[in-house]
């Protein structure tokens, strides 16, 4: 009988970048909750949060109430870390690929414009859902929340940016 090998496919070099740069970016919020206190702290964008709010989208909830004020679901902790670091995944990925299609390298001032960038997400879509309103204006502490979110997002880009030339050699695939 005669055994098959396989050739494995190699793993995107989003996904290793795209953990290490989330990582990094849970990293600077907690760091900036620590050293910054109640400035660059907030309950209302926990990951716990995240992961209430990715329920009810998996439920097809797309707008709602204030979110944090609604009851704790059992798993969001574990759907929230998921839905945050396959996010971050997803776009390190899309960088990757359009840097490949640029100059083939990702460079920090790219990837750090880039993780400012995604802060769109949040301020446009996700707080919304959320309840919280455009740019958070309805959360009572849009400031706060849009500080955290802007360090989180600026990490996020710098670490894609550090990370990335690392992995390059990868090919991201589509």
């Amino acid at each position: 009988m005669r055994v098959r090998r396989t050739r494995l496919t190699p793993v995107p070099a989003g996904v290793p970048v795209g953990v290490l740069a989330t990582i990094a970016m849970d990293g600077a919020m907690v760091a900036a909750g620590r050293l910054g206190g109640s400035a660059f702290t907030s309950d209302r964008i926990s990951i716990e949060v995240v992961g209430r709010w990715s329920a009810g989208l998996m439920r097809g909830r797309w707008r709602g109430a204030d979110i944090s004020a609604q009851p704790a679901q059992p798993g969001e902790l574990a759907l929230g870390l998921l839905a945050h670091y396959a996010m971050g995944i997803v776009l390190t990925q899309a960088f990757l690929l359009l840097a490949r299609r640029g100059n083939g390298q990702p460079s920090v001032p790219a990837a750090t414009a880039f993780g400012i960038a995604t802060a769109a997400l949040p301020l446009l879509g996700m707080y919304p859902s959320m309840g919280y309103g455009w740019l958070a204006l309805r959360s009572g502490e849009a400031a706060r929340i849009n500080r955290i979110m802007l360090v989180g997002h600026t990490t996020f880009g710098i670490a894609i940016g550090l990370w990335g030339p690392r992995f390059a050699q990868r090919r991201p695939h589509p």
